[in-house]
């Protein structure tokens, strides 16, 4: 499903347009030229359907080089021993505290756990590790092809979580991760690292972004004035309210 002229959906689950494995969140391809990237990659049960819609988007998986996941969450990285299996020549980065989990295959520090006690994956799912070869700060640049992404810490969803934001021709797209969605909605769990504080900060940090395109973790993607989208949930925290709950879609 392409997005813009550099930007394809590639995965997605039940929580938004159902492309790939239920478990899935959005799955994003890059097109820098000489190289491609992707942008999370999903629970690992469908990656072989992502590594096939790449294909049918009319581009050889081989030329995938690097692989950025915004946070350490199952249903982001879960998949990323399974994605490196298949893509033997990508590059895997991601946070500090994400890329600790990642390379442990932590379930207790990613929450995938107490989500398995709580019936949001099935009880025999596995985090399996996986190497991570670039630990990401704030602010810090990744370059695929022609594409330079800027890494952003925003944390509160969980700890080490990243939003990347991309500037080509005029435009400026966040990929968000599970930050905030359309419509300013949030996700706050029951789990050892979400933080509302933290959360806060991270909103009223992106609020003078003046993104053009929103594209999160799950749910609808915006093309146009994604900036409404985290205004709406800063209006909220204004009035001192929480931002409006997503709701699981399993």
């Amino acid at each position: 499903m392409q997005l813009a002229e550099r930007i394809h959906l590639v995965g997605s689950g039940a929580f938004g347009f159902d492309l790939t494995d239920p478990y899935d969140c959005h799955v994003y391809l890059l097109d820098g030229g000489s190289e491609l990237g992707l942008i999370d990659v999903g629970a690992g049960m469908g990656a072989e359907q992502i590594i096939a819609n790449v294909h049918r988007a009319g581009f050889d998986p081989s030329r995938i080089s690097h692989i950025l996941c915004t946070h350490a969450h199952g249903d982001h990285a879960g998949g990323a021993a399974r994605m490196r299996e298949l893509l033997p020549d990508a590059s895997l980065a991601a946070g500090r505290e994400a890329a600790e989990l990642v390379r442990a295959g932590d379930e207790d520090g990613t929450s995938v756990n107490v989500a398995k006690a709580a019936g949001i994956y099935p009880s025999d799912y596995r985090l399996d590790p996986c190497p991570v070869d670039r630990e990401l700060a704030d602010r810090d640049h990744v370059a695929i092809g022609d594409l330079v992404l800027e890494c952003l810490e925003t944390p509160g969803h969980c700890r080490g979580h990243l939003s990347f934001l991309l500037e080509h021709n005029g435009r400026r797209t966040l990929f968000g991760g599970d930050m905030v969605f359309h419509g300013g909605t949030v996700l706050l769990q029951n789990i050892h690292d979400c933080s509302l504080g933290e959360l806060a900060g991270s909103l009223r940090r992106l609020r003078t972004l003046a993104i053009d395109a929103l594209l999160p973790g799950h749910l609808a993607v915006s093309l146009r004035d994604g900036q409404r989208h985290i205004e709406k949930a800063n209006e909220a925290l204004d009035s001192l309210l929480i931002p409006r709950q997503m709701h699981s879609a399993w």
